[in-house]
């Protein structure tokens, strides 16, 4: 029965019809039958008066036809009520239609009493006495209160305080127990409860109530308590990774408070430890496993990871599709993963095609399936074609001189992502002509996209101006001695001044390369270089390269794998083993083959702020492969960048070069200041390891203007060669073959100039051994 019925008039409340079963869904039926079972002995104390009551109403029935006439309805003298020991009477008589002076109507007596058991205050209300008087009847109204709260407990609530459900509550202490008031108050206790996340679990949040002595306890059922956790949909992770994350426990109350923060937590577990992403999130109470008498239920979490459904670009008018599909790995179908994400910006940024690249994720395309996502490639491209011409100057004596460039060179050949170029360059000490295509993809088959192929024609002559250093430590003011000089600088030698050594050397040749990716990281290559070469150097007299005679070679050409004491590779002035006789002008043909291992992890490639860097290289020369010359190089070149403090980014490099064989001059290892940044000469060896450190701080936003500090130092030698004699007193004074270390350390600028298509220049200003020196470059020291 609801808490709006009402007993008949002439009838006690316990007397009406049974009440009707009520459904679950009824949430306060079941505390209605508690509190009427409640007040059973609050009914039973009242039945003596409705047995009285029947004989007054017997009476009524003698006295009432000499009250009236049959055809005339006795007034109303009197109406009062009894019983109400705490409600005030002026609230009852509100509530009451019938008034003195009004004929007597059963009926409005009826409606009175409905009334009255409207206000909730009464446990039971008897029939009313109606009894003649003068000039009609009065009319007293009965009612039995429910009793006065003295206390208010509540048991079973572990998450909402006490003192938060008192609040709630209009019912107090010293307060009638209202029936109306108390429906309120449960109303308010359950929607506070379906506020905070415990909502949809149970018909009723008040459980149970019970009496003793004035004291009100409600029983507060919060939540069902967790039997099992189901891990369900999509999760890709398994039940022992995912479940330890979650602050839901077995045996714990369900809400959805906690629902809401285990998916946080499994958004976190999955971006931070896998670089997941959770496309979609479905949690609660499994309905077919509620269990009302035991308050229990398993709760499901359906899990779906996020996954591709497409992969769309725009803005690339000119750059085919293809070109830039080909590079990305996150494809329809796979799992969405941060760091693939991250790895498909960075070659799409290493392609130089595009001035910005960013990458999108936006839902669908199908709204039903919120775990399927849509990554848009936003690019924008720059020009990648480039016509040049040119002119420029470079003094001292490492310098081009004066010189004239004309080049044309597309890295995004109409939009294929192959890259040609020619370039001619002749100046007063320096000429070059050389066409150079690159296929970075054979096909757009799978198998094709594994190998990439290139190739060059290429034909250059070079004149450069070296200083040269005395064997003896000092110069000989007699011009008409012959004097030993070498370009080996030592501690004991004095370089000579207005004095230069002048090289010549051309080159012709072509080369063809054909890579093979093993990875998206790292590729194999196998090249080949033919070249037919020409090398001379030569010193003013009366100074000569030292050596048995007083001057450069005389008589038959010598062989160039022959290299000893008594013939020797003159151009340095250094008898050595590994160094090929062809300081004559005569025409060598030099083949070389080559095996390279390179390995690329960088996340900018010409800025790079972590990532890795490793090149395997090695070639050989041999007669058998057509060559005048034979010997091997390898050289292990390691670069590795970590960000460090808010923006910056330490790198650190190392390469080691190692030779065998007679090797010819044009083939030793050179180190200008592009690498020994603190010096203007120019070191050559067969032998040596550098390593350099850079910190580079970003002074702008986007990077595009750095400040670096650097430290270079480089460990070489001269293998197989035979120490410097002075040939007058016949003393030491080099040992070349020995390793020689030169450091340096200072700071530059880097800053890009985009509307010339240059990424990187730089400037260094670095103190090496013998003074300060400024060095320009184009491109990261390494």
């Amino acid at each position: 029965m609801d808490w709006g019925e009402h007993a008949e008039p002439g009838r006690t409340r316990s007397a009406c019809a049974a009440r009707p079963a009520l459904t679950p869904s009824a949430r306060l039926g079941k505390i209605e039958d508690d509190f009427f079972r409640m007040i059973l002995d609050l009914r039973r104390r009242v039945r003596g008066l409705k047995r009285g009551a029947g004989v007054l109403l017997a009476m009524l029935m003698v006295v009432a036809p000499e009250i009236a006439p049959a055809a005339t309805a006795p007034k109303i003298v009197s109406v009062d009520v009894t019983g109400n020991l705490h409600v005030p009477t002026q609230t009852i008589m509100g509530v009451v239609a019938a008034r003195p002076g009004q004929p007597y109507d059963p009926k409005v007596v009826q409606d009175d009493l409905a009334r009255i058991n409207a206000l909730g205050y009464f446990a039971d209300i008897a029939p009313p006495l109606v009894r003649a008087r003068p000039g009609g009847v009065a009319i007293t109204y009965r009612v039995v209160e429910n009793p006065v709260i003295t206390k208010i407990l509540f048991t079973g609530n572990e998450k909402v305080p006490s003192d938060t459900l008192s609040a709630l509550m209009d019912l107090s202490v010293g307060q009638v127990f209202n029936t109306n008031t108390f429906r309120q108050d449960v109303l308010k206790i359950n929607n506070y409860y379906e506020r905070i996340g415990y909502g949809g679990q149970v018909p009723s949040h008040v459980r149970d109530i019970s009496w003793q002595n004035g004291v009100l306890t409600l029983v507060i059922q919060e939540g069902l308590t967790v039997k099992n956790i189901i891990i369900g949909g999509d999760p890709l992770l398994p039940p022992q990774i995912i479940l330890p994350a979650l602050t839901l426990k077995v045996g714990s109350v369900y809400s959805d408070t906690i629902r809401d923060a285990d998916y946080k937590a499994l958004q976190k577990l999955y971006e931070d430890k896998f670089h997941l992403e959770v496309g979609n999130f479905e949690g609660g109470i499994d309905p077919s496993s509620i269990d009302l008498k035991n308050y229990t239920a398993d709760v499901k979490y359906n899990i779906y990871v996020a996954r591709v459904a497409l992969v769309e670009i725009t803005g690339n008018t000119r750059t085919k599709d293809q070109v830039i599909r080909r590079e990305l790995r996150v494809r329809p179908g796979m799992v969405l993963n941060t760091d693939a994400i991250k790895r498909d910006y960075e070659r799409l940024n290493a392609l130089n095609f595009f001035s910005k690249v960013e990458p999108d994720i936006k839902p669908g395309p199908d709204p039903k399936k919120p775990q399927d996502v849509t990554v848009v490639w936003h690019v924008t491209e720059q020009r990648t074609a480039q016509a040049s011409v040119g002119f420029g100057y470079s003094g001292g004596l490492t310098g081009l001189g004066l010189y004239g460039t004309l080049g044309l060179s597309d890295n995004n050949w109409h939009g294929t992502g192959n890259s040609a170029g020619i370039q001619f360059e002749e100046g007063a000490r320096t000429g070059i002509a050389q066409l150079t295509v690159a296929v970075p993809y054979l096909s757009n088959t799978p198998q094709g996209q594994k190998y990439t192929v290139g190739g060059s024609l290429f034909t250059n002559h070079t004149t450069y101006y070296y200083p040269v250093y005395s064997v003896g430590g000092s110069s000989i003011s007699n011009p008409n001695i012959p004097q030993p000089v070498t370009l080996y600088p030592s501690s004991t030698s004095q370089e000579l001044t207005n004095i230069v050594a002048t090289s010549t050397s051309d080159a012709t040749g072509a080369s063809a390369n054909i890579g093979r990716r093993l990875s998206d990281y790292t590729v194999l290559s196998f090249s080949m270089t033919a070249q037919k070469i020409r090398y001379d150097t030569v010193v003013p007299s009366p100074y000569y390269f030292q050596g048995n005679q007083p001057n450069i070679f005389v008589g038959p050409t010598p062989g160039p794998l022959n290299s000893s004491t008594q013939n020797y590779g003159g151009s340095f002035g250094i008898a050595a083993t590994s160094i090929a006789n062809i300081n004559t002008g005569a025409p060598y043909n030099l083949v070389t083959p080559a095996l390279s291992l390179q390995s690329i992890t960088l996340d900018d490639p010409f800025n790079p702020r972590s990532g890795w860097k490793a090149l395997l290289t090695s070639q050989f020369s041999s007669p058998s492969v057509g060559s005048n010359f034979s010997f091997t190089e390898t050289t292990l070149d390691l670069a590795k960048f970590f960000p460090v403090l808010k923006d910056a980014t330490l790198g650190i490099h190392g390469v080691s070069y190692q030779s065998t064989g007679v090797i010819p001059p044009s083939s030793l290892f050179t180190f200008s200041d592009q690498q020994m940044r603190g010096y203007n000469t120019v070191f050559y060896a067969t032998n040596a390891y550098l390593g350099q450190v850079e910190l580079r701080q970003p002074l702008s936003i986007d990077r595009r203007i750095t400040l670096a500090f650097f430290v270079d130092e480089l460990d070489y030698k001269i293998r197989g060669a035979y120490p410097l004699l002075d040939p007058y007193t016949n003393r030491i004074t080099g040992y070349p073959s020995d390793w020689a270390l030169y450091g340096d350390a200072g700071f530059g600028v880097r800053f890009d100039v985009p509307q010339l298509g240059l990424r990187t220049v730089r400037i260094d200003f670095a103190k090496g051994i013998d003074g300060t020196h400024t060095s320009f470059g184009i491109g990261q020291s390494f």
